[in-house]
């Protein structure tokens, strides 16, 4: 009977005691993915050329050569490294065949991480195609080239995405046809005002939408299976990082996420 490999997936573990996995991207989607950054990057280098024999033929043929020379430089190493430090750990290839390279443990990975990544790619490349890696990434079996094991990084598919209100049992009701007569609202009690918890005025400098989210995660996460939640979270990425860097900084998007919910639902004190 045919198992699955054991370095298949990426089992991570979060300080909840949730365990959830990410499933390690194949080499042949890697390839293509990667095929299609290097086609994006002859057109731009193709473009700088052009440039710099513009520049010769007015007669500034050193210009011209530092423009091809450096510029080169800058567009093979910038791309990588801009678009996986800044589009987390994505390039218009991991994008379109849905991969990203992520940490170790399956946080989110940094602007250090990225550098060293595409640094080492030089060496991973000799002596031509990637030579390098390809042997570094079937001798370790997790799907490593040398870069990777560097920078301590790891190249997963991306996760579907899926908002919470798709889920079973968690819709608003639907609002009402245009036109309809309105339902009858019966008159709210006279609210009773009590000074707001910290916990309350933290929350009141979240973005709104974050908010409204936190608030229907927190009512409905402990229903929702470890995986879903944690592919919940890798959504909100940025709005959480912002929100709890701290946290987030330190154990990832999962954690973020609760500590907003627990804020959000803790006991008025």
């Amino acid at each position: 009977m045919n198992q699955p490999l054991p370095d298949s997936d990426l089992i991570v573990a979060t300080p909840e005691r949730v365990s959830f996995d990410y499933q390690v991207a194949g080499l042949a989607t890697r390839g293509i993915a990667q095929l299609l950054d290097l086609l994006i990057l002859a057109g731009i280098l193709v473009g700088l050329y052009f440039a710099a024999i513009a520049i010769g033929a007015a007669g500034a043929n050193t210009v011209a050569f530092l423009v091809a020379v450096i510029g080169s430089f800058v567009v093979i190493f910038g791309y990588f490294w801009a678009c996986e430090a800044f589009w987390s750990g994505q390039t218009v290839g991991k994008k379109v065949f849905r991969l990203r390279a992520v940490g170790d443990r399956g946080e989110p990975m940094t602007f250090v991480q990225a550098g060293i990544r595409n640094v080492v790619r030089i060496v991973d490349f000799l002596p031509y195609a990637y030579g390098v890696g390809l042997v570094v990434l079937f001798v370790n079996g997790r799907g490593k080239r040398l870069g990777d094991l560097a920078a301590g990084t790891i190249v997963v598919k991306d996760s579907d995405s899926v908002a919470l209100w798709q889920l079973p049992g968690g819709l608003p009701p639907p609002p009402p046809p245009p036109g309809a007569p309105p339902s009858p609202v019966t008159a709210p009690a006279p609210p009773v005002f009590a000074p707001a918890t910290p916990a309350e005025l933290f929350l009141r400098r979240l973005d709104p939408e974050l908010r409204r989210f936190v608030a229907s995660y927190g009512r409905r996460r402990f229903e929702l299976p470890p995986d879903l939640r944690a592919q919940l979270a890798d959504q909100l990425q940025p709005n959480l990082q912002a929100a709890v860097p701290d946290v987030y900084s330190q154990y990832g998007p999962l954690a973020a996420l609760d500590y907003l919910a627990d804020l959000e639902h803790a006991p008025a004190q």
